[in-house]
């Protein structure tokens, strides 16, 4: 099965088959589509041990050669975790990712993996997401890619409903 196919699998299994998504999403051998699909089934999980899963789902992450996917697919967990209710776990990814995005070299995706992780955590509590937003908005500049403009635009519209301040002081 193609990797998009068994994550869309594992995806519409997450609710109702948890056990059987957890299967399909191991099986995926591509690690940005299986820490994707190891997520979604951990959002769902039925009991408390989703923790388990979401940890896996990261190392799928991590397994990958370039920073920037590291970083992008991370959004995934990080949005399961706070979706869970859990935090502190979330917020360790979040710092984790927005510290390893300066590696990226191509301003452009340091931009692109900074918005993937800033758009999980938006919902959720200011302490969370304010730093991410910080660090996308330094990456802006130098303006090399047209996305570093859409990700900025697209950020400063989802705050500044809810933090005018901050976005005219940054």
């Amino acid at each position: 099965m193609q990797p998009t196919a068994a994550r869309t699998l594992a995806n519409r299994l997450a609710s109702d088959q948890p056990e059987k998504a957890l299967k399909v999403a191991r099986a995926i051998e591509a690690p940005w589509f299986r820490c994707q699909a190891l997520s979604q089934v951990a959002r769902y999980w039925p009991d408390g041990k989703y923790d388990r899963i979401l940890v896996e789902a990261m190392r799928a992450a991590d397994a990958q050669d370039h920073v920037f996917n590291q970083v992008a697919v991370s959004a995934w967990p990080i949005r399961a975790y706070l979706e869970r209710g859990n935090s502190p776990p979330a917020n360790k990814l979040l710092v984790k990712g927005t510290k390893a995005s300066r590696m990226i070299e191509n301003m452009g995706s340091r931009s692109e993996a900074l918005f993937s992780i800033f758009q999980a955590s938006k919902p959720f509590a200011a302490d969370l997401w304010q730093p991410v937003f910080c660090a996308l908005v330094e990456a802006a500049e130098p303006a090399l890619s047209w996305r570093q403009l859409r990700n900025l635009k697209n950020a400063v519209a989802m705050v500044s409903g809810s933090d005018p301040a901050l976005v005219r002081r940054l």
